[in-house]
């Protein structure tokens, strides 16, 4: 599927055919898909749930993201300006508020979790006795709810990291310049670009930047245009850090902690011994 996706890209299309092409795809695949579990018998429990919990998702989430993409590209205001960025984050808002609204199942996929799995991957269980946000009805026969709303997150995060690209990609069109009097080429940044997108993120995240009505992809290129550093896939890195296994992950800022700490436990150690 994603190779047959592939050949659309490279086929001479406007974008609005290239994504129905792209949706009609997908779909097909799909319905391959369930024409398979249809005369497929899982050999257990654990499989059933594998299924609708990795497997589908990486089928479904494309028709869900092509689906978003055609609607906001169809829908966008002519020309590249303000109120281009402001439709672009204007998405970005709607796909956070899905996010806040089924923030228990988000926090459970994001944590890959697995204790609920038996609930919310299982054709016919159900979660009636937790209390939690609304889940879609969905066919029985070829999916669960949270089976989609798991489709849909992996899709929305796709969609950030697109929308975000964009808007970094409209500002360097846009013909940004630094002040005359600020030389940005006298700094660098020589360590890994998964740090800075640590800091990026961590200051996006606790607001230090215009009351915290500053956009992510704003902060990010303040950052690229200071210390000439390509993040323009920042968001998609950041899928790395959420993923980190066997450290922290926050790695970078701990280590940063630590190292002002000691500056700080060695400067006061002096002063005392001066004093």
């Amino acid at each position: 599927m994603e190779k047959d996706l592939e050949m659309l890209k490279r086929d001479r299309l406007s974008k609005s055919m290239m994504l129905k092409q792209a949706m009609l795809t997908v779909q097909q695949y799909l319905d391959d898909l369930r024409g398979f579990v249809e005369h497929y018998q899982f050999t257990d429990k654990e499989e059933e749930i594998w299924f609708f919990k990795v497997e589908k998702p990486r089928f479904a989430r494309w028709l869900i993201f092509y689906s978003e993409l055609l609607n906001i590209d169809t829908t966008k205001p002519l020309g590249i300006n303000n109120k281009l960025k402001d439709h672009y984050n204007e998405q970005i808002r709607y796909i956070n508020r899905f996010y806040r609204t089924h923030e228990f199942q988000y926090q459970y996929y994001r944590l890959g979790t697995d204790e609920l799995d038996h609930l919310f991957f299982l054709r016919g269980a159900s979660s009636k006795d937790i209390r939690l946000s609304s889940v879609p009805r969905v066919d029985p026969s070829f999916g669960t709810g949270h089976e989609y709303l798991f489709s849909r997150f992996m899709a929305f995060e796709m969609l950030q990291g697109h929308l975000n690209d964009l808007m970094v990609d409209q500002h360097h069109s846009l013909g940004s310049r630094q002040p005359a009097n600020f030389d940005t080429g006298k700094l660098k940044w020589t360590g890994e670009s998964l740090n800075l997108i640590e800091i990026v993120y961590g200051l996006y995240s606790t607001g230090q930047i215009n009351n915290g009505k500053t956009e992510l992809s704003e902060i990010a290129e303040v950052f690229q245009r200071v210390f000439q550093v390509n993040l323009n896939r920042y968001y998609r890195r950041f899928v790395e850090i959420k993923q980190r296994k066997g450290m922290s992950k926050t790695r970078f800022l701990d280590e940063m902690r630590e190292a002002l700490r000691k500056k700080i436990d060695d400067a006061n150690g002096f002063t005392t011994r001066e004093g």
